[in-house]
């Protein structure tokens, strides 16, 4: 018998298999640790969304083909980009997402029905982390640039929504010390530069 040594881009797991991962994760690592973890690894996805969403089909990406598919997207009118955006991960049973932009420089991405929350976990914090990872890699690559994501609502935590913040690091930085020292999200959106 022949060995068998490519393997397909993209692999189709039951959704409930993500919550259990965080869950254990959790359970075994500490909430810290599941977090970065699930950020890791959803950051290596973002490299094959990246590849769907410039259409491209090969299995890795020279920084040539990287250079040509980021200039393809960014020929692309901001409607039409958006529009493929959500719709890549639409297609794929993610959910279905809608960009609003919030401050210059920072917009957000929503979900009532994101596929990572868990709305029976009554956690205490956003908890899509696979997804903050994916996005960060997938709109950093689309940019040519670092983008950082913060969640800000969660349906795990019992909120009607997913949203995702998203930016250059600097800002989303300064976003999140706001946040953290008890401001809201819309006053620390004011609070930046």
């Amino acid at each position: 018998m022949t060995p068998v040594h490519s393997r397909p881009a993209e692999l189709a797991l039951p959704v409930a298999s993500l919550a259990a991962l965080r869950r254990e994760l959790a359970a075994t690592a500490g909430g810290d640790a599941a977090a970065k973890a699930l950020q890791s690894a959803g950051n290596a996805a973002g490299d094959s969304f990246f590849r769907s969403l410039a259409h491209g089909a090969a299995a890795s990406v020279s920084d040539d083909a990287a250079t040509a598919a980021r200039e393809s997207l960014a020929r692309l009118d901001q409607v039409t980009f958006w529009r493929r955006f959500v719709e890549l991960f639409a297609s794929r049973g993610w959910g279905h997402l809608a960009m609003t932009p919030m401050h210059p420089g920072v917009g957000a991405l929503d979900a009532a029905d994101w596929v990572e929350a868990d709305p029976d976990a009554g956690g205490a914090r956003p908890a899509c982390f696979f997804t903050t990872g994916l996005l960060a890699n997938l709109l950093g690559r689309v940019a040519g640039e670092d983008v950082a994501v913060l969640e800000v609502e969660c349906r795990s935590r019992g909120d009607e929504r997913c949203r995702f913040l998203f930016g250059g690091p600097i800002a989303l930085d300064e976003l999140f010390q706001h946040i953290r020292s008890g401001r809201g999200v819309d006053e620390s959106l004011e609070q930046l530069v």
